[in-house]
């Protein structure tokens, strides 16, 4: 809890004064620093762990590698998980392949994202796909992210979250007819967004809002505070990216 949290020296602290340790109680402290960038930590950590005489299993490499791709320790990454299969006779599992496609992903390697997917022994599913049509979006790569919406699309056609993510692809590109094409695919396939809600717990009352809400009570002061801050935004040379 703590860890995922992001209280890193809480959770540290609960871990070295525990009474006993097990393995799942290591990958949780590994996990937890891994999240957060703390790669050498992570590492420091793995290497305490052999040394309290336990063996590392496929959820702590899946650890490791996470770690790596948070800090954007590609190469490191990829030795962590070549070590997984030569040193500890330890097969990749889907999660182990999808940890190092997002590891190239986030460091914009696209191109050597797509060739480890070539190379993978099994099939690909939307979890891989969904990652690279994301960090299509982030750098920009319209080709790969029409390769990865095509994908998508034919693996689970009725999520709502991949066309929106297409359509804001095409919109950073400047490609409006691409986003009226996806939204006309949507509309065609009869797929509806599904709206994001938000949680808010005030006094030990908590409210839920969605885009546009007015179930609220005191909607009206809460647009008017919302207004109210995105005129400052405005007035400090802020502009949306929409």
């Amino acid at each position: 809890m703590y860890g995922k949290c992001g209280n890193l020296e809480l959770a540290r602290i609960l871990f070295d004064n525990m009474p006993a340790r097990n393995s799942v109680s290591w990958n949780n402290i590994i996990s937890a620093h891994g999240t957060h960038g703390s790669v050498n930590d992570s590492i420091e950590l793995f290497q305490q762990m052999k040394d309290s005489g336990f063996e590392p299993d496929h959820i702590t490499f899946l650890g490791l590698i996470s770690a790596c791709a948070h800090a954007g320790e590609v190469e490191k990454g990829y030795q962590i998980f070549q070590s997984m299969i030569e040193k500890y006779a330890i097969l990749p599992r889907q999660e182990h392949f999808a940890c190092i496609v997002d590891l190239f992903s986030r460091a914009g390697q696209l191109d050597r994202a797509l060739n480890f997917i070539d190379k993978m022994p099994c099939k690909p599913n939307s979890s891989i796909w969904g990652t690279i049509l994301a960090a299509s979006r982030v750098h920009r790569n319209l080709e790969v992210a029409e390769l990865a919406s095509k994908k998508l699309f034919e693996l689970d056609p009725e999520n709502s979250g991949y066309y929106v993510l297409m359509s804001n692809v095409n919109a950073v590109s400047g490609r409006w007819d691409g986003v009226t094409r996806v939204r006309s695919l949507m509309t065609e396939k009869a797929v509806k967004k599904i709206p994001g809600y938000s949680w808010i717990e005030v006094n030990g009352v908590s409210s839920v809002f969605s885009s546009s809400d007015k179930s609220h009570p005191e909607w009206e002061s809460l647009y008017l505070a919302l207004n109210g801050l995105l005129s400052v935004l405005r007035d400090e040379g802020y502009v949306p990216d929409l």
